[in-house]
Formats: structure tokens, C-alpha cells, sequence
């Protein structure tokens, strides 16, 4: 195993270790110490608006099966739901949403409508 892998699994475990209020800090930091990897003082705390798998996917299917509905459409329609995300960070992540299920072939753009099917 290369030692970066192992500094990395070692600075990994003190995160989990530090978020979780579980045991063994003082030991990991120890082997920390022992091979001079340079800790970082304050751990940041986790995201709390960070994506629920699959949940912007489902919110988008949830807008179309009311019928085909222009992209802005669909974003409001996300943004009214999500009101912990930025306007424009739902306008972006619903576009991402929109072409992965295009390509999965779930929905489809008929000239400025998106659309369930093919």
C-alpha cells in the first residue's frame, strides 16, 4: 500500500472520527504525528444542504407528469419545493437532471417542451 493511501485513509477516519463523537481520536492523531502528515486545525462541518440521492430526480418526474412544461417551468416548480437551495443552483441542477434523463431516454425535449417518453 502506498503511504499517500494510508495517510489518507488515516486523515479520513479522523473526519468520521471527529463527526461522529466516536473513539480512538487520540490514537489516530498519534499515527498521524508518527508519519508527519500535517493535520488541519478545524474540521469543517458537513454540508447540511448536500443532495439526498435521487431526490432532484424525482421532483423533476414529479413536474412532468403533470403534463410537458417549459425548462423555467420546471425549475420553479423545483425551487418552490427545495427552498433550502438558491434559485440558481436549482436552475443548474435541474438542467443536469433534465439531460441525464434525456440520455436515459426518460424524457425528451419537443422544441421548447420537455416531455415523459419518447
Amino acid at each position: 500500500m502506498l503511504d499517500k493511501s494510508i495517510d489518507g485513509a488515516l486523515l479520513a477516519l479522523r473526519k468520521q472520527i471527529i463527526r461522529g463523537d466516536g473513539e480512538g481520536l487520540a490514537h489516530v492523531e498519534a499515527l498521524l504525528c508518527l508519519r508527519e502528515v500535517p493535520m488541519p486545525r478545524v474540521m469543517p462541518a458537513k454540508r447540511r444542504d448536500a443532495a439526498r440521492r435521487g431526490h432532484m430526480r424525482l421532483l423533476v418526474l414529479d413536474a412532468l407528469r403533470g403534463g410537458p412544461k417549459p425548462y423555467r417551468e420546471i425549475v420553479a416548480y423545483v425551487s418552490e419545493r427545495r427552498p433550502d437551495i438558491a434559485y440558481v443552483a436549482a436552475y443548474q441542477r435541474t438542467g443536469q437532471v433534465l439531460w441525464k434523463l434525456r440520455n436515459d431516454g426518460v424524457v425528451h425535449l419537443d422544441g421548447l417542451q420537455w416531455k415523459i417518453g419518447v
